[in-house]
């Protein structure tokens, strides 16, 4: 994010608040303290480490808030959003971080929207594998799992179309994905430079369309992508370090979700080229029913994920894997949720496993766990670094 593009962006969407005196305005977002325990030691590392970070970790203590103001005007129609996130790490400089995952300006009517600064789109229906989603950089200073986003700038613009929508985005300024230190927990050893296909390099412009439609019971998206790779490729130089290089690719995908009353059956399917080479990938799921109480759900999930290119895909984590959960909700505690998962990689035997945990005790206080571990294969090169950082970790929520 460049600092001059920022701060217009907030001096524009900050004016627009100011200047709608009688806009109403809602208020909602959390504060949290957390606290990771990791139960291995990690393996001594080629690279030294950034002097900034006590390695080896054991323990890692880190504070977040994440406040979501909304003002909204009747009488233009203008609605702003603001939405800051804030993490303060006690070991991790690169953890310690603000992001802006919304900073924007909409103009909303009955049959069209249209908004301009810093927003979050999710594509996708999946539970384990996001397949298609592709919009918004990944935040890997939050959690292995790739649930977190960083915040795009962008011009969105979203048309009714009988019951169906059709967006267009346009999206400005390639975000980098943000990693902890180098050779801290849940990282890679190095930090390498950045190099861009296209014209423009990080400043080339990306296209986003989406089409989508619910047909009684049965939730239908179908999207294309045109611009910068979301997932940089690691290249060997002739000479010097190795480099990120961000593809140009072209993708089109389509997800369906269907309800079924007691079964929820899912896809999301893919073509995308890169460097004039095509990829077909899947996932496909469901989601059983199993318990369904005043006081208690339980929904048992299963996903398959497969890349044509198996061993070769240029992304080899979930090029041939099954994902298996279960999903528990205690609607008479606050809707209080369990979360566990395990996926198995049917080409490498690698696995990994996870628990998540929220207990809202209260309307404002909420307990969370969550818990990981790995044991991948050398060959699965993606998620190998992470056969260390199996751990525990507790986190407490204020919600106001």
């Amino acid at each position: 994010m460049k600092l001059k593009s920022l701060i217009k962006c907030c001096g524009l969407i900050t004016l627009g608040v100011i200047t709608n005196v009688n806009a109403e305005i809602k208020v909602k977002g959390s504060a949290s303290l957390e606290q990771r325990i990791f139960l291995d030691n990690p393996e001594q590392l080629v690279h030294q480490v950034d002097d900034s970070y006590p390695y080896p970790v054991y323990h890692q203590i880190s504070a977040a808030l994440s406040p979501h103001v909304e003002a909204s005007s009747e009488k233009n129609n203008m609605v702003y959003t603001v939405h800051p996130f804030i993490r303060i790490d006690e070991r991790d400089d690169e953890r310690t971080h603000i992001d802006l995952r919304e900073f924007k300006a909409a103009l909303v009517t009955k049959k069209w929207q249209a908004s301009i600064g810093f927003d979050q789109v999710h594509w996708g229906v999946m539970e384990n594998h996001h397949l298609v989603d592709i919009v918004n950089q990944t935040d890997y200073l939050e959690s292995p799992n790739g649930e977190d986003k960083l915040g795009q700038p962008m011009f969105r613009l979203g048309i009714d179309l009988k019951g169906a929508l059709l967006e267009a985005m346009v999206l400005i300024d390639y975000r980098e994905p943000t990693m902890p230190t180098p050779g801290a927990r849940f990282s890679f050893e190095n930090d390498y430079s950045y190099e861009y296909e296209g014209w423009g390099e990080e400043y080339h412009p990306d296209l986003a369309l989406r089409y989508s439609k619910s047909i009684k019971n049965i939730d239908v998206g179908v999207s294309y992508f045109g611009g910068h790779s979301r997932t940089p490729e690691l290249r060997n130089q002739s000479v010097g370090e190795p480099v990120w290089y961000v593809n140009l690719v072209d993708q089109i995908s389509v997800d369906v979700n269907a309800d079924l009353n007691r079964i929820e059956l899912k896809a999301e399917v893919l073509y995308k080229i890169i460097d004039d080479k095509s990829t077909r990938a899947a996932v496909l799921g469901s989601e059983f029913k199993l318990i369904q109480t005043q006081n208690i759900d339980v929904n048992l999930l299963a996903e398959y994920s497969w890349d044509e290119h198996g061993e070769e895909a240029f992304d080899n984590s979930f090029q041939n894997d099954v994902f298996t959960g279960v999903r528990v909700t205690l609607n008479g505690l606050n809707d209080s949720e369990l979360l566990i998962g395990h996926n198995y990689d049917l080409d490498f035997s690698s696995q990994h496993g996870f628990v998540q945990a929220k207990v809202n005790i209260t309307k404002a206080l909420t307990v969370g766990l969550e818990g990981w571990w790995f044991n991948v294969s050398d060959d699965d090169y993606a998620n190998k670094n992470y056969n260390d950082d199996n751990m525990v970790q507790l986190t407490g929520y204020y919600n106001f």
